[in-house]
């Protein structure tokens, strides 16, 4: 009793002297259970948008409130800077009045974890590592880890070394779970299975490729690509979704300049056995093509120009291959070459062979597989994050 006392003490007065940063006015609160997730680095918003919308999908309406301790001003819709000084702290939990807080591991904040126990917080840390532990507490007061360590309900860790560490700075062991890191996914799209179904009829066993969200300046790299891997495979079809629908007259016109068969699906419900190259100039059907491509491209990622998430194909079964240019899309891209689970082009030059080797069925369902494993375990730790703070919300709002 007398240590925990002293620590009380001593963070009742921690940071004292220091100067509040005036609380910038918060949006209204909205009904509903509201979560504080503090974050550290701008690297863990998506996934923490990823958890959000698992949340979403069941049950009451649960509203993350993010705030990031290096907060810009471009991250504004997805973060508010993180409140700072004693002062700021109080009015941000008076008018938020979060039931929970989620600490998305960083160093430990000892004025932000008082005033959290103060408000009586359930309190979770996820993808927690240890890391930073000795610049908090270490030796200023025997037993003070631990006691900060047990204002956790759950320290859920990276891998079993992270979860070491953390027993051995003094969180009680029947805390700290491994669970491994929360990633970001992408959402899954949807697709209208009927149309799915009749698409697939009219393809039949043509062998295909997809380019995603293609853009105009890569017709011809497209078409080049196209005739070198249809040399190898007979009937091979190319199925263009262009960046934007309004576009794709215009680069259907410039297929057929190029010397291919083109269709357009506005036109065309359903590819022919003549198409070479089909234009998907409708809305809302990628979802559909992911599902029945074995292999992607993404387009705008040879020359720039923006690009969709590589992510959105792999869950749904289709292998990736991209340029240099993947926009804010590295780390997926990071995380599914180190699993040599798609295939990164230089140049334009690439495309066209590596179309033609990845049409093997067997080399194509290798890389889907290992790119679905990719983005699945990731979604695993973020259902199994969720699951969690849905039972613990259950038993909080009572």
């Amino acid at each position: 009793m007398a240590r925990s006392l002293l620590l009380a003490a001593y963070l009742a007065n921690l940071g004292a002297g220091d100067r509040d940063v005036k609380l910038a006015v918060q949006p209204p609160r909205p009904s509903g259970n509201v979560i504080w997730v503090r974050c550290h680095s701008p690297d863990q918003l998506t996934a923490i948008e990823t958890l959000s919308r698992k949340l979403a999908e069941d049950g009451d309406p649960i509203h993350l409130v993010t705030t990031l301790r290096d907060w810009q001003p471009d991250l504004a819709g997805r973060a508010m800077p993180e409140p700072v000084g004693k002062s700021a702290i109080r009015q941000f939990l008076g008018h938020w009045r979060p039931v929970m807080g989620i600490w998305v591991s960083g160093e430990l904040d000892l004025v932000l974890l008082s005033e959290m126990r103060n408000a009586k917080m359930s309190l979770i840390m996820v993808d927690a590592t240890g890391a930073g532990l000795d610049h908090v507490a270490g030796t200023w007061l025997p037993g003070a880890m631990r006691s900060l360590l047990s204002q956790f309900e759950a320290l859920l860790a990276l891998d079993h070394h992270a979860a070491g560490r953390l027993i051995r700075a003094g969180a009680p062991e029947d805390l700290v779970l491994v669970t491994g890191p929360m990633e970001d996914c992408a959402p899954t799209l949807p697709c209208d299975e009927e149309a799915r179904s009749a698409i697939a009829s009219a393809i039949g066993t043509r062998p295909l490729w997809l380019a995603a969200a293609a853009a105009l300046d890569e017709c011809e790299a497209l078409s080049v690509a196209h005739t070198t891997a249809s040399r190898s495979t007979h009937r091979l079809l190319l199925v263009v979704v262009p960046q934007n629908p309004v576009i794709g007259y215009t680069i259907a016109e410039r297929f057929r300049k190029l010397g291919l068969q083109v269709a357009r699906k506005s036109k065309e419900p359903l590819p022919q056995e003549t198409t070479q190259v089909y234009i998907v100039d409708t809305q809302d059907d990628l979802g559909l093509w992911y599902r029945i491509a074995p292999m992607t491209y993404m387009g705008g990622t040879l020359k720039g120009g923006g690009c969709r998430d590589p992510f959105e194909a792999t869950a749904l079964g289709s292998a990736v291959i991209y340029g240099p240019h993947i926009g804010p899309y590295e780390q997926h891209t990071a995380r599914l070459n180190a699993a040599g689970a798609s295939r990164l082009l230089r140049t334009p030059d690439d495309l066209g062979p590596a179309v033609e080797s990845l049409l093997t069925p067997d080399k194509t369902a290798a890389l889907a597989h290992a790119a679905w494993d990719v983005t699945s375990r990731g979604a695993n730790v973020t259902n199994r994050i969720a699951a969690f703070i849905q039972l613990r919300l259950e038993e909080l709002v009572a």
